[in-house]
């Protein structure tokens, strides 16, 4: 196994299987790009086709994130929104945040999984999702980096496609707004990581090490129940 940093791709974790046959990728829910490649293909070769393939790959994830419109958003709730839909005389969806509820606005006739209700249901979620990131992410981090007597350079909040988080090769930290929907030791579990970066820029054995003792917590326990989540809305 092999790992390695890409200022784009971010951690990309090589590994040789036996039983590959081609060079597969993916994304798991911790934010790595973990590569598979045949015991024949050298981790040079390995990574020459992964940033060689940047593009591709990210269209790949546009791809996946286009099947969630199958899904009904119409009771989904964040940390502190709760969705709900009105049907009314209008022409055009909209939608409004107010006492703890996203009301999304939407023609008579429509259906909640109609693609078109479903995507002014998203926009409005992440609308809120970003509020809600702003107001509580900033102030979480800063404590645990004072807490862990460790310093980041610039914090970016955004939507992202698969990542939970990162930290670039000069420090600065990017955290998804998605992170709003994990309870909060799950989030202190992906902050903790992040700023663990600040000192590994790998997924090293003393990146663990350095982990679990922030933590102070069985980090493998966190990192599995992490997986089970997603960071984006389906």
């Amino acid at each position: 196994m092999k790992e390695t940093y890409d200022q784009d791709l971010g951690c990309i974790r090589l590994t040789k299987r036996k039983h590959s046959k081609r060079i597969s990728v993916r994304y798991d829910p911790e934010g790595r790009l973990k590569v598979s490649l045949p015991y024949r293909v050298s981790y040079k070769a390995g990574l020459h086709y992964v940033l060689s393939n940047k593009k591709l790959i990210r269209e790949k994830i546009v791809d996946l994130q286009n099947e969630q419109y199958r899904h009904d958003l119409s009771h989904f709730h964040t940390r502190w929104h709760q969705v709900e839909v009105k049907y009314e005389k209008c022409e055009t969806t909209s939608h409004q945040i107010q006492d703890g509820k996203v009301v999304v606005r939407v023609p008579e006739g429509s259906h909640q999984q109609d693609q078109e209700v479903q995507k002014a249901i998203r926009h409005a979620l992440e609308e809120v999702l970003r509020k809600e990131a702003r107001h509580y992410l900033p102030r979480r981090l800063n404590e645990m980096a004072e807490q862990f007597n460790l310093s980041y350079n610039n914090l970016h909040i955004k939507k992202a496609q698969s990542l939970w988080g990162s930290c670039s090769s000069i420090n600065n930290i990017n955290l998804n707004i998605h992170l709003m929907r994990l309870p909060d030791h799950l989030i202190d579990y992906v902050l903790a990581h992040e700023l663990c970066h600040t000192l590994h820029k790998n997924h090293s054995q003393l990146f663990w090490r350095q982990l679990q003792q922030l933590l102070d917590q069985d980090v493998r326990k966190l990192r599995d129940e992490l997986n089970q989540y997603s960071p984006k809305l389906y």
